[in-house]
């Protein structure tokens, strides 16, 4: 019976943190960011993505790809920027 009770703790102290999440991005006036950052937002309070993609309204899989883009979007950048200088030196 203690086991029972051990598992209902834990479930309901992880509902709390997702709230307290979730109140902490709303008070961060954060809404009109991208979903991204949202969702870096609350993964620095431990959140898996998929609890940040829901409490987002979104999806893992989503966010997954987003922030993938994000990433490969950035790499080309920094390698054009690399070239461009490059070609100014020679």
């Amino acid at each position: 019976m203690a086991n029972s009770n051990e598992t209902e703790g834990s479930q309901w102290l992880a509902v709390i943190g997702r709230c307290l999440a979730y109140l902490c991005l709303k008070s961060a006036n954060l809404g009109d960011e991208k979903l991204s950052d949202q969702a870096d937002f609350l993964s620095r309070f431990g959140l898996s993505r998929a609890d940040c993609a829901t409490i987002l309204g979104s999806t893992d899989e989503s966010l997954r790809v987003l922030k993938h883009r994000e990433e490969k979007g950035t790499k080309r950048a920094s390698k054009k920027a690399g070239s461009a200088s490059k070609k100014r030196t020679s």
